[in-house]
C-alpha cells in the first residue's frame, strides 16, 4: 500500500473545543475545525470549505486518537460528507497527526470519491487552534 497523488491541501482553523470528561485514561475532548482546501490531481478544481467536528481522547502520554464527521461544500456547489479516524501527538512545539478520511457524495460528477479512501496529514499549533492538512489517496 502507498499514498498516491495529493487531492487537496489547505488551512484550517479551529473553531471551537469543549472538554467533555476528565478520567484517568485522559481528556475527552469534542472540537470543530473548519479547512479551506485547494483541489489536485483528480480533484483539480474542486476547491471548497470543510467543517468537521469530532470527538478526542487526550491520553495522559500526550498522544491523542480522534473520530468525527464533517461536510465539504465544493466553490461549484457540490456536497460531500466526511468521516474520519486518526492519532495526533505534539513534538517539538508542533502538533502532528495523521488520519484517514472516507467520502460520500450524492453528485454524479463526483462519484468517484465514493470509492476513495484517504490519508489526511496535518501539523500546526500545539494547540490545534491553525494547523495545515494535506490530503492524498491512498492506493
Amino acid at each position: 500500500m502507498v499514498i498516491g497523488e495529493k487531492l487537496w491541501e489547505g488551512k484550517c482553523k479551529t473553531m471551537g473545543m469543549v472538554i467533555k470528561a476528565v478520567g484517568p485514561e485522559g481528556v475527552t475532548i469534542e472540537a470543530t475545525w473548519m479547512a479551506q482546501l485547494k483541489g489536485f490531481g483528480k480533484a483539480k478544481g474542486l476547491d471548497g470549505a470543510m467543517m468537521y467536528s469530532g470527538k478526542i481522547l487526550m491520553e495522559p502520554s500526550g498522544a491523542g486518537w480522534s473520530h468525527g464527521q464533517g461536510m465539504l461544500n465544493f466553490m461549484t456547489g457540490d456536497m460531500a460528507v466526511v468521516k474520519g479516524s486518526g492519532l495526533g501527538k505534539v513534538e517539538a512545539g508542533k502538533s502532528k497527526s495523521v488520519g484517514m478520511f472516507t467520502f460520500m457524495t450524492m453528485s454524479p460528477k463526483l462519484g468517484w470519491l465514493n470509492s476513495v479512501w484517504t490519508i489526511a496529514t496535518q501539523e500546526g499549533d500545539p494547540q490545534w487552534t491553525e494547523f495545515e492538512m494535506v490530503i492524498s489517496e491512498w492506493k
